[in-house]
């Protein structure tokens, strides 16, 4: 039997098949750029704090800058007012974060008086910001300088907060940072250029004379307490000391001997028994006293600063 084949529904299928397969294309693209943007919003750049005194006011100004931003305090607190301990912390905590994060440091002693506030943005693509006072010689010094911008407090400070004077962690540094991180600013956004140069602190390092080596403690005072000398690992090679080695050291304080005696050089801290004294050299390179599972610092109070001298010596 003949069976007549109407054309008409032919055409409309066929457009059917088209408008079908271009709703679904459609909605693949639209799929595949919303996962596209979903990877991009999961590369955030992350928020480090450090500061001299406690408390998560910051934390919460970050916060409220982007709920999206992960923020991380570093603890324990910088020694108040040590500035050569906030540049010593930066340089070290930097060194394994990637490039696009943001560190705020607020070891301020000069706090509302005329010190320039700074964003300094390194070689390898990190962020520092903090008052131009110092501590930004250490993140300068390890990982290069590639630019410096002073904030510009007119855009890059909590709207209201002007007549506050005493308190720039808040104000400034913390708001600028988050704002940074979370991609509200970028690094052009923050202020005027200014030359590629930060207040370098004056450290002495330590040096080796008629085979002894001589020095301060530089750090290590803090929570931990294994005190640590501006003794590196490169210095300290040039007397050949071996594992198991005993040292004889002595620790002044403005020509006053505070502990002296007689110590192994070990790898870690595991090699002497619990409570007994040891010297190595810490994951930053530079030669440190500890008591295995105790502190150094304070079972002997040892300060630190150039008026704590030290001397190490083979038997």
């Amino acid at each position: 039997m003949h069976k007549t084949v109407d054309t008409r529904n032919i055409e409309l299928q066929k457009v059917l098949v088209v408008i079908i397969l271009s709703v679904a294309l459609s909605g693949l693209c639209s799929a595949q750029s919303a996962l596209a943007q979903s990877h991009k919003t999961a590369e955030k750049n992350a928020l480090v704090i450090q500061a001299d005194f406690a408390g998560l006011v910051m934390t919460g100004v970050a916060y409220s800058v982007s709920r999206e931003l992960d923020v991380f305090n570093v603890r324990p607190l910088i020694p108040l007012y040590d500035i050569a301990a906030a540049s010593a912390s930066l340089a070290y905590n930097a060194q394994t974060w990637p490039a696009g994060t943001v560190f705020v440091s607020v070891v301020d002693p000069g706090v509302g008086t005329s010190r320039k506030s700074v964003v300094l943005k390194t070689n390898n693509g990190l962020f520092f910001v903090s008052p131009d006072n110092g501590s930004l010689s250490g993140p300068a010094d390890a990982y290069g300088i590639d630019a410096v911008r002073e904030i510009d407090e007119n855009v890059n400070r909590i709207p209201g907060s002007d007549w506050s004077h005493t308190f720039h962690g808040r104000d400034v540094y913390s708001y600028t940072g988050a704002r940074l991180a979370a991609g509200v600013i970028d690094f052009t956004a923050v202020g005027p250029l200014l030359a590629a140069k930060v207040i370098q602190l004056a450290l002495a390092r330590g040096k080796l004379v008629d085979g002894v080596l001589q020095g301060h403690v530089a750090g290590g005072t803090g929570r931990l307490g294994n005190v640590f000398f501006n003794i590196d690992r490169e210095l300290f090679a040039r007397i050949e000391p071996s594992y198991g080695q005993d040292f004889s050291v002595s620790i002044e304080h403005n020509g006053r001997v505070i502990w002296a005696g007689v110590l192994p050089y070990v790898k870690s801290f595991g090699a002497v028994p619990v409570g007994e004294n040891l010297m190595f050299m810490n994951s930053s390179g530079a030669l440190s006293l500890a008591v295995n599972q105790g502190s150094f610092a304070e079972t002997f109070s040892i300060g630190s600063g150039t008026d704590w001298t030290v001397t190490v010596a083979s038997k």
